[in-house]
């Protein structure tokens, strides 16, 4: 049986001010100003709350219920309505969202993360945050000019990554669809180390290219600091794995009675 990973709604809310603190998205509302309205602050806060409730729901079952999922997915249309009142535009911004619920429940007939390349998944799993980036976008455009969009593509994947190495300890007892601890499981410890180093040193070396061509902006070169700054930690933390965690400790794990 797995573990609900939060207590209740206000470690989900703390979850919430983390994630916006870490992924940069506090940094794009101070910049643009729009810290300033608590409203809409608020607003985004809701929506990522409620898609942290289907998250838990998938995490905490094996067996879903239908209705249950459409109840978690009518609240997150709600939120986003305040934003988008059209369905038609909703169900476009929640796609990759849809997406990223087929790989988790693609566990459910044994297919495993493992199966999905690292940029996909990485790029998928990092959707809730570039759907709630995309409205701070939307309210204030002129961010674009300090920081396009697609500068924060390196910078997703490598703390999606670093999310999926730290997460270990407490998705040994969830369903959660954490893609290290399965390749963990199915594929042995060194040869995830092996595979997972040589992606995330792919990515460090597209992200200095990038950012080596882009200018020497101010906000540019400060988001440069900030994605080397999680490189050089997810790279000290993916070390730190191979050695702290007792290899038996793995064997705890929920998925395994579940992987063929």
């Amino acid at each position: 049986m797995a573990f609900l990973k939060y207590a209740d709604d206000a470690a989900i809310r703390v979850k919430i001010t983390e994630l916006f603190e870490y992924r940069k998205l506090t940094a794009l509302l101070h910049m643009s100003g729009l810290d300033a309205d608590p409203v809409f602050v608020g607003q985004l806060h809701d929506l990522q709350f409620q898609i942290y409730q289907l998250d838990a729901y998938l995490e905490s079952q094996w067996i879903l219920d239908p209705k249950i999922l459409a109840l978690r997915w009518a609240s997150m249309h709600d939120a986003l309505s305040v934003f988008y009142p059209s369905k038609k535009k909703q169900e476009k911004l929640f796609r990759e969202i849809r997406v990223y619920e087929a790989i988790e429940k693609g566990m459910r007939k044994d297919c495993w993360p493992t199966r999905v390349s690292f940029k996909k998944f990485y790029t998928t799993k990092s959707c809730d945050v570039r759907l709630i980036r995309m409205l701070i976008y939307a309210a204030a455009p002129s961010l674009k000019k300090s920081w396009p969009v697609n500068a924060w593509v390196y910078y997703d994947r490598i703390t999606e990554i670093n999310d999926d190495i730290c997460d270990v300890p407490e998705d040994l007892l969830t369903y959660n669809g954490n893609r290290f601890l399965i390749s963990i499981l199915r594929k042995s410890i060194s040869r995830s180390h092996q595979l997972y180093n040589r992606y995330l040193q792919k990515v460090t070396r597209a992200a200095q290219r990038y950012f080596s061509k882009a200018g020497k902006h101010p906000n540019t070169e400060q988001l440069y600091v900030w994605t080397m700054t999680r490189a050089d930690e997810t790279e000290a933390l993916l070390r730190a794995r191979m050695t702290e965690i007792e290899p038996e400790i793995y064997a705890q794990s929920v998925l395994l009675e579940h992987m063929q």
